[in-house]
């Protein structure tokens, strides 16, 4: 029989309410977590549900009865169907003058993405209260699976778990599981809280809690999951977060770190985040290094980025270690390792229609080399007028700086200005561009022996112009469209005599393609380089006439000189050589995932090559990587290899590996190989690594071991981890 009745919006919703708000999963994203674990649907088939569109509840059962009072009574396969739920028993009866409906015998509840069973429930639809027992659920977006002795809802905000069980493992095949003796939900405080927690791996409890504090939704103060380790310079070492949810926009982590060759250190960091702005403060404090003469070693990080009012921005980085050797020792990766300076800045700009501004104080600490000198302040000021063709365009690069500095000499300010004028002329396949530009530098000297007031003032002249021819190819059956683009720069600077001149943040640009078609050789204004000189350049490139993508570029370029170059950084002889070196960049697209590119500076005076990088990089998604890289620097003596690789081999096995090799020093710098296993809902990561210590040249051994539960937490660090890390330096 079927009877159909105005619509109760607690009946069925009742249920669903009262399961942990944790274990409510989200809607299914995008991931392959559960690949190999056995589909939902053959565990546990989802039934015909409910229309969502029908507000109303739909009962049928094979006999129901009315027995008077309010009583209604249905047996024998009960169904209800409402908003797209369906609840089975064997029997259900309804008190409602007592608001009590009770349901016995095969108790279920199915949503589309949910399924509860249990053997009887009692529930109180209109005070939104009830209880069940012997329960057990499914969760089919995150595969998870559960029981509860009783789960008891006191009201709509509070909710109670006994003998309460959770994993992410297929039924039949729990390799964990984790058991609380009782949970308690407070949606009003957004607070979940267990006790007597304990998780088990293979039948074995390797994690005992007795009480955890979680947050039902979104973050929340409590012990985060700790890291393992170990290595060479740090011993035996564990790290276990604490994160203080302080309010929506302010969070913090306090970290303390066990290292057993070393002692005990505490990390600490602080975030922020506002409309306007948003910072974050790192701190670390080592008391007592056992193995550095037990001197206390502190680490000091700040950044901040803001904007106010109507085009102002400020920055502030502050960054300091104790000692030099502080990233060597206790740092965990090359790169920060090999750091040389850590940075102190304070920047305020603005950026206008056609202009901005930037003042800023900076200085550096240094951790290796000298300190360059300090900006107390620096103001820039740029402007130029908008860019139209056949139209002149006026700009202003100027500037402003005191440099200080405790140990070396001079100090002072200088001042540099730089008016110029140009004529952007264009046509459909050319364009030219006469410039005008006069650089004027002027400098108020302390500790100076020679003129403390020295000035230096020089015309910059330059003519830039070029074609664009294209045809049509094909490439097989692709249609491609190849350009030439030859292109002519001329520059003229007469000579200054600048030997006088301090040098306070100047240096030489590296010759590389883009270098050929700048006004200066030099990165700052202490020099303004002489020259009579043209440069010749030429680049093809091979689209996809359907796609418009770079399927190929090719650029070479070479610079004749008219003059010798007089102006030099330390008023060495001038540099006779009528032509520069050949720089070549190639960049090649063959297939989507495969990115080919290539840079070399051929020396035709000595024939003989002095840059050359090369890279060859296939990523078809971020499971899959391999990546080969090449740099050679004859000047620096400089010959590495880097080899990256991440790889799954099958289903359950991925493997990662990383080779950075010095071919000069004939030795590794880095060396990591790390393997996964991956199960249903565990997966096990180890991975062990060598890094070379670039100041005492020993090697730094060290390991780490992870084991994931899907759908928990991970203990320590997983391989994908360290392919981010990769990535991110490359």
């Amino acid at each position: 029989m079927t009877i159909q009745r105005p619509s109760s919006p607690l009946l069925l919703a009742l249920l669903l309410a009262l399961l942990p708000a944790t274990l409510q999963a989200q809607e299914p994203e995008q991931d392959d977590r559960w690949s190999l674990c056995r589909p939902s649907g053959e565990i546990i088939p989802l039934p015909e549900l409910g229309p969502k569109e029908d507000g109303a509840t739909h009962i049928s059962a094979d006999r129901g009865t009315s027995e008077g009072e309010g009583i209604s009574h249905f047996s024998g396969d009960v169904v209800m169907l409402q908003s797209g739920r369906r609840i089975e028993a064997d029997e259900a009866r309804y008190d409602q003058a007592n608001d009590l409906l009770n349901l016995d015998g095969n108790v279920r509840l199915y949503t589309d993405n949910m399924a509860l069973n249990g053997n009887r429930a009692s529930l109180r639809p209109d005070s939104d209260s009830g209880e069940i027992h012997d329960a057990q659920y499914h969760f089919r977006s995150n595969h998870a699976f559960g029981s509860a002795d009783v789960i008891i809802m006191r009201d709509p905000e509070h909710t109670e778990l006994s003998g309460a069980t959770y994993t992410t493992c297929d039924p039949d095949k729990v390799d964990w599981l984790l058991k609380a003796r009782q949970i308690d939900l407070d949606e009003s405080t957004n607070t979940g809280e267990a006790r007597h927690l304990t998780v088990e791996f293979k039948g074995v409890p390797f994690l005992y809690l007795p009480y955890l504090n979680f947050p039902l939704k979104g973050r929340k103060t409590g012990l985060l999951p700790p890291t393992l380790g170990s290595s060479d310079k740090t011993g035996t070492d564990i790290s276990v977060p604490w994160y203080w949810n302080i309010a929506p926009n302010y969070d913090a982590t306090l970290t303390p770190r066990y290292m057993s060759a070393r002692g005990t250190q505490l990390q600490g960091e602080f975030r922020y985040l506002h409309p306007g702005n948003r910072g974050q403060l790192n701190m670390e404090m080592l008391p007592g290094d056992d193995r550095y003469n037990n001197e206390d070693r502190s680490y000091t990080s700040y950044q901040h980025n803001g904007r106010f009012g109507e085009g102002w921005t400020n920055t502030i980085v502050y960054n300091g270690v104790s000692d030099t050797d502080y990233f060597n020792d206790l740092g965990n990766s090359q790169a920060r390792a090999s750091t040389t300076h850590l940075e102190r800045r304070v920047d305020l700009a603005y950026r206008g229609i056609g202009w901005d501004f930037r003042g800023r104080v900076q200085d550096y600490q240094a951790l290796s080399g000298s300190e360059p000198y300090q900006r107390l302040p620096q103001l820039r000021l740029n402007a130029a007028s908008p860019h139209r063709r056949d139209t002149l365009q006026y700009t202003l690069a100027s500037e402003l700086v005191h440099f200080a500095h405790d140990e070396r000499a001079p100090t002072g300010n200088r001042m540099d200005l730089t008016p110029g004028i140009s004529l952007p002329l264009e046509g459909t396949a050319w364009f030219l561009t006469p410039r005008f530009a006069l650089r004027h530098t002027q400098y108020q000297l302390q500790n100076q022996l020679g003129d403390e007031t020295p000035t230096r003032t020089t015309p910059i002249t330059s003519l830039d112009g070029g074609l664009f021819f294209e045809r049509e190819l094909s490439l097989g059956e692709r249609p491609v469209l190849q350009t030439l683009e030859p292109r002519l720069y001329y520059l003229y600077v007469p000579y200054r005599d600048q030997d006088e001149l301090p040098r306070f943040d100047t240096g030489e640009y590296d010759f590389t393609f883009a270098q050929l078609f700048r006004d200066n050789r030099f990165s700052g204004p202490d020099r303004q380089g002489d020259a009579n000189q043209i440069t010749l350049a030429l680049t093809s490139r091979l689209l996809d006439q359907h796609s418009g993508n770079e399927l190929l570029r090719a650029s070479i370029g070479q610079i004749r000189y008219f003059a010798d170059r007089r102006v030099t950084l330390t008023g060495s002889e001038p540099i006779e050589r009528q032509t520069s070196d050949i720089v070549a960049e190639l960049g090649v697209k063959p297939v989507p995932d495969l990115d080919l590119a290539a840079t070399t500076r051929w020396n035709p005076e000595d024939e003989r090559g002095e840059v050359l990088t090369g890279r060859a990089r296939y990523a078809p998604d971020q499971n899959h990587l391999l990546s080969f890289d090449y740099r050679y620097r004859r000047d620096q003596e400089l010959r590495q290899t880097d080899i990256v690789a991440y790889w799954p081999l099958t289903p359950r096995w991925r493997v990662l590996g990383r080779w950075n090799y010095d071919l000069q020093l004939e030795r590794s710098l880095e060396t990591v190989a790390g393997v996964a296993w991956e199960d249903c809902c565990w997966a096990l990561h180890f991975a062990v690594r060598q890094r070379l210590d670039t100041v005492s040249f020993e090697s730094n051994n060290s390991f780490m071991l992870t084991l994931e539960l899907k759908g928990l937490s991970s203990l320590g660090k997983r391989l994908e981890d360290e392919l981010e890390t990769f990535q991110t330096r490359q």
